[in-house]
């Protein structure tokens, strides 16, 4: 009968795995409510390790963790952890997080990733003209900004004077010298020069107009977020990276009513004092005697921390390409003076892994990352049909009709949907759902032009409805990552699992063992003499002044004193000596173990040390016995909260029924 039943099992169970077999992706496992395929436990088990290496063993050991892991994870889902809203605060944030990187054009991101690095390799020098213009101006402001650049541009190319034009005509004041109340010039003005920058030194889009325009050359209109800028690029070097230095400075007089005259013969007795110095730096003299003999001072000025290209005058800077350490530059010219450098640091730009990391995470708080955003944002609105819906009549953009809407609350921030409550046309439809100008007038209720220091209503309305649009399309394709993207629907459960996990370990084990004192108490009675004290002796430990009383000491051990009458006796007259009572086993104390023969002890057992003038009575020789709680906690407490995950887990096999096809799980590694 048994040999029948066994045929007839056996047989049963070849019919069910044929039958599981032809699905392709057959049960494997059922723990309690739950089925898992044989692809889940592949996938999981391949993530953090070879299949192709594998043994049954292997298989075996990471079955019972993924047994006990999946039955963890039922029984939180039981206890409703998943409804804790610290929690969900946690797994928001983490899906936050992981959900940036879906939300960006990852190709055009590798792009300005390698742009950067490339530009990094190089200082440019370059003078600019702006004429001021808001981002999303009106298209009349634009027009107007633009032919008023064109018109200085085509000055300059009949012949005028890029500094002159600058100084007269760039909304950038910057180019312009700064004057007193009285005429006279505080700092003069820059004509438009920006000396040498690299990359990240300047916003995105100014720094790629100035990259892409070829050096000698002038650019055309470049739109920036601060309006049109005409670009002269004077100069390109390999970059400087940062340096380090110190320097011969010679300053100009800086008085106040010099004449022109006397301008002229300043600056021309500072620079024959300059080519002095360095006349004596070539024919050998030392850069500090130089420095000494024609400054007669220590001032501080002369020692320049760690700057890059970007912190001085581009004639400045423009005299230390193809320096090295320890190399002193020819006389160097600044609106300040004359200066002869010399180089005591320096760091090139180094390019490894560390700097893509560092480039990576600039442009996530740079302006470039626009770009990425922007080409995501066109992806998501040409894969859902975005359309915007035009009048019938003029075919005008409904957003034009906020333009005389909107009045002075939008700036105030008490603006409210309701006092635009007649517009209700469509504005757009996207992702099969149309958009109107009431979800419009409730998104500039929401983000209203609080703090703009710029009052142009129009292009403040068009920026709004493009952000608006970014934000409708964003939130559409954040909501459906999950079904888009497999990964991230994978990921998104590792993390609610084990965020969940650890909560229930927290309660389960760690919490549960530091606040369960009885709990514990009983633990430790059960594990107590695994944790023993070795072979200890309580001992009289003496220390005399000299070598007379501490025989005299071991005498009246010898004899039978007691320390009391041996204390009385000695330190009549003066202490002579110092007793403790200790208790200690063999090399918790040297000067203990010196004294001490741990091979001959024995209760009443005295030892002496006359080189050190000290004895030792053996009081009591204690024999192993048990450490106290308090003392070994710390080692207690680890191995209670194993013991309480292993009694849980059996308890979780009990309350579940286990089924796992192991012969099938096998088959992944033949």
């Amino acid at each position: 009968m048994k040999t029948i039943k066994l045929i007839l099992t056996t047989l049963f169970c070849g019919i069910c795995f044929c039958a599981l077999s032809q699905t392709g992706d057959p049960i494997v496992m059922k723990l309690g409510k739950e089925n898992v395929r044989l692809s889940e436990f592949k996938e999981t088990y391949s993530k953090n390790n070879s299949l192709e290496k594998a043994s049954k063993k292997d298989i075996d050991n990471y079955i019972d963790l993924y047994v006990n892991f999946r039955l963890k994870y039922a029984q939180a889902l039981n206890m409703k952890l998943d409804t804790i809203e610290s929690l969900q605060k946690e797994l928001a944030g983490y899906r936050e997080q992981a959900a940036g990187q879906y939300l960006i054009d990852k190709d055009v991101s590798e792009k300005i990733i390698n742009e950067a690095l490339e530009r990094m390799k190089w200082d440019v020098r370059a003078s600019h003209i702006l004429k001021k213009l808001l981002p999303e101006a009106a298209p009349a402001d634009t027009l107007a900004a633009y032919k008023a650049i064109m018109q200085i541009r085509n000055r300059i190319l009949k012949g005028e004077n890029f500094g002159d034009l600058a100084q007269a005509e760039s909304d950038d004041y910057s180019a312009r010298d700064n004057k007193s109340a009285g005429g006279d010039v505080i700092k003069l003005g820059n004509r438009g020069d920006l000396g040498y920058f690299t990359a990240f030194d300047m916003i995105y889009s100014f720094e790629t107009g100035v990259y892409n325009t070829p050096v000698g050359t002038l650019s055309m209109p470049i739109r920036t977020e601060f309006g049109y800028h005409l670009i002269y690029v004077q100069d390109k070097k390999p970059a400087l990276g940062k340096l380090k230095a110190t320097q011969i400075f010679l300053a100009f007089t800086n008085k106040a009513n010099l004449t022109p005259t006397e301008k002229q013969q300043d600056a021309i007795a500072v620079e024959n004092k300059i080519k002095e110095a360095y006349k004596d730096l070539q024919s050998g003299m030392d850069f500090e005697t130089v420095r000494k003999k024609y400054l007669n001072d220590n001032t501080s000025n002369n020692e320049i921390p760690l700057f890059g290209c970007n912190k001085f005058e581009g004639d400045f800077i423009s005299g230390l390409y193809g320096l090295k350490e320890g190399d002193y530059s020819r006389p160097v010219k600044s609106s300040f003076g004359w200066h002869i450098v010399k180089i005591t640091e320096q760091n090139p730009v180094v390019f490894n892994n560390e700097t893509r990391a560092n480039v990576k995470s600039k442009i996530m708080r740079d302006s470039r990352s626009d770009k990425s955003k922007e080409s995501f944002i066109e992806r998501v609105k040409k894969e859902n049909n975005f359309v915007e819906i035009l009048h019938k009549k003029g075919k005008k953009r409904p957003v034009e009709d906020f333009y005389t809407a909107l009045d002075s609350n939008i700036f105030k921030g008490t603006f409210r949907s309701d006092m635009v409550g007649g517009l209700q046309k469509d504005m757009f439809s996207f992702a099969g759902k149309t958009y109107t100008q009431v979800d419009f007038a409730k998104h500039l209720e929401k983000y209203p032009f609080t703090g703009m220091t710029e009052k142009e209503l129009i292009p403040l309305v068009n920026y709004a409805y493009k952000r608006f649009i970014e934000r409708i399309a964003t939130a559409y394709e954040n909501e459906n990552l999950e079904k888009k993207y497999p990964a991230f629907a994978t990921l998104m459960k590792e993390y609610k699992e084990g965020i969940l996990i650890y909560e229930l370990n927290e309660q389960k084990v760690w919490k549960k063992s530091s606040i369960d004192t009885v709990g514990l108490e009983n633990f430790y009675q059960s594990v107590k003499n695994k944790y023993l004290y070795p072979i200890r002796v309580e001992a009289l430990y003496f220390k005399c002044v000299d070598e007379k009383v501490a025989s005299k000491v071991e005498s009246m051990l010898n004899k039978g004193a007691k320390s009391n009458e041996i204390l009385t006796k000695l330190n009549k007259k003066s202490v002579t000596i110092v007793l403790d009572t200790v208790i200690y086993w063999q090399k918790q104390n040297k000067d203990f173990d010196r004294i001490c023969d741990w091979n001959n002890i024995a209760a009443n057992k005295v030892f002496v040390d006359k080189t050190e003038n000290e004895v030792i009575f053996i009081v009591n020789v204690l024999q192993p016995s048990p450490k106290p709680l308090s003392e070994i906690r710390g080692l207690v407490i680890p191995e209670y909260q194993n013991k309480l995950e292993e009694d849980w887990i059996k308890q979780l096999h009990k309350d579940n029924t286990i089924w796992i096809d192991r012969e099938t799980i096998y088959s992944l590694i033949k």
